[in-house]
């Protein structure tokens, strides 16, 4: 019993002394928070055929969502698409046949931008989330909803225990969706869709 105390006395201590890069998260506010709903003047069927295509590897691979990621930063600049015919990660949205015409973007739990709103000691924190599109037509028009989810940042590396065993690993802290990220979505799929009069986003002054 005492044997097993000092073991896991033991692991607890190495995680602590092994942990690198950890400090408070800050938060910068934004003047105001951005859109994330655009209603472009467009049908339902167009726009959703054209942000999938906006959303492929190889549009992708040419115009980044979020811009080509800094050199040495380790971010994943593709998103993988799902829709009803090929949900795999974002299975449970296209249950709801309310869902049907939507569209689900993700990166494996990979950090895609370095944010400008979470900071720790040495600047912006890589930034992780799903974002759910959710579709709507008005009249003929469309309205593009984007919901962001599971919204996490890199904070430094700590010691634990993952499928491959002990090891360092990274830090990963929740944090709230911050709006940047939900209208960048909304920009591209309206620079995609030749839309020229979109607001500028928001983002923190300081």
């Amino acid at each position: 019993m005492i044997k097993d105390l000092l073991t896991i006395f033991a692991v607890a201590l190495m995680g602590a002394s092994c942990s690198h890069g950890v400090s408070r998260v800050q938060t910068s506010a934004l003047p105001a928070l951005n859109p994330i709903t655009y209603t472009f003047p467009l049908s339902l069927e167009e726009v959703r055929t054209r942000a999938l295509q906006a959303f492929s590897i190889e549009h992708q691979t040419q115009q980044p969502i979020f811009g080509r990621p800094p050199s040495g930063a380790d971010l994943e600049s593709i998103f993988s698409a799902e829709s009803a015919t090929n949900a795999v990660f974002g299975a449970a949205v296209f249950r709801d046949p309310a869902n049907k015409n939507d569209i689900y973007l993700h990166t494996s739990h990979m950090p895609f931008v370095i944010s400008p709103v979470y900071t720790g000691s040495k600047g912006g924190l890589p930034f992780i989330a799903t974002f759910h599109l959710h579709l709507t037509a008005v009249g003929s028009s469309t309205m593009v909803a984007v919901t962001a989810s599971d919204t996490q940042v890199v904070n430094g590396t700590k010691f634990g225990v993952g499928p491959c065993g002990p090891g360092q690993g990274w830090n990963y802290e929740s944090v709230r969706p911050t709006t940047v990220e939900e209208y960048s979505i909304l920009q591209y799929i309206g620079r995609h869709l030749g839309i020229t009069n979109m607001p500028a986003i928001v983002l923190p002054t300081q």
